[in-house]
């Protein structure tokens, strides 16, 4: 059986350039976090490990891969052009990849939870394009929420965003602590998951679009790493700070 549904042709991007207001912004973002909650856990009861594609999770081999040396292959090495050894930041990785999974909310991950995957439709959003959808952390969806370049959220927005998710889980302050920690490494494989991807597509697809969001991407990720500890990441971080 088939369900279908004609969504229009809205994307949430479109709908807060159009706007372009703080507070109707964080209106439609807090009915997204709603929705993304229920995705993450009514899609889960009953979900099947084997309608998966590539992983039945959102594992440590498919951050180190997909996300971690994707970045270096495709941004750094191909894109960058820069003699650089993917095998200097091994430790690194297993670092990132470790506590992006530690202390994670777990259920039904979408993993490309952006704006032009929302397609909002009588004030009301809906997810596109989750054929990458597999168990994991709802901290990595949120993540690619928040720091989409495609709308490039302001900093006060984003932290009202977080807070405001953070309240509708009922998390204890204790709770918040540990998804806080999960969910700022998150940051850090989405974005060097979407560099990657950047790359890719404008250098070897040449789709020439998307270069025009490598440099937002750039500063998001030098931003990301200054918030970590940044001493179990001391390569990575001086890599970044030099792009």
């Amino acid at each position: 059986m088939v369900i279908l549904d004609d969504l229009g042709d809205v994307h949430l991007e479109t709908q807060i350039k159009q706007k372009n207001d703080a507070l109707f912004t964080l209106k439609l973002y807090k009915k997204v976090i709603d929705c993304l909650i229920d995705f993450s856990f009514k899609g889960f009861q009953g979900f099947k490990k084997e309608w998966t594609c590539q992983t039945e999770t959102y594992s440590k081999e498919l951050i180190i891969e997909k996300e971690c040396n994707y970045f270096i292959n495709a941004f750094i090495q191909g894109y960058l052009n820069k003699d650089v050894c993917l095998h200097e930041f091994s430790q690194e990785f297993d670092h990132i990849a470790d506590h992006a999974l530690k202390h994670g909310f777990i259920g039904l991950m979408h993993r490309d939870m952006q704006s032009r995957n929302i397609m909002i439709q009588n004030g009301q959003p809906f997810f596109i394009d989750f054929q990458s959808a597999r168990s994991g952390p709802l901290q990595y969806d949120l993540a690619s929420l928040l720091i989409d370049p495609y709308v490039n959220l302001n900093d006060q927005i984003k932290n009202d965003l977080l807070q405001y998710t953070m309240e509708k889980l009922r998390l204890s302050p204790k709770e918040k602590q540990k998804f806080l920690k999960c969910y700022h490494y998150c940051c850090l494989t989405r974005n060097l998951q979407f560099l990657g991807a950047f790359s890719f597509l404008s250098h070897i697809k040449k789709k020439k679009s998307f270069e025009h969001y490598i440099p937002d991407a750039v500063n998001s990720l030098k931003n990301i790493i200054k918030g970590l500890d940044t001493d179990k990441l001391p390569k990575l971080s001086n890599l970044v700070q030099t792009l």
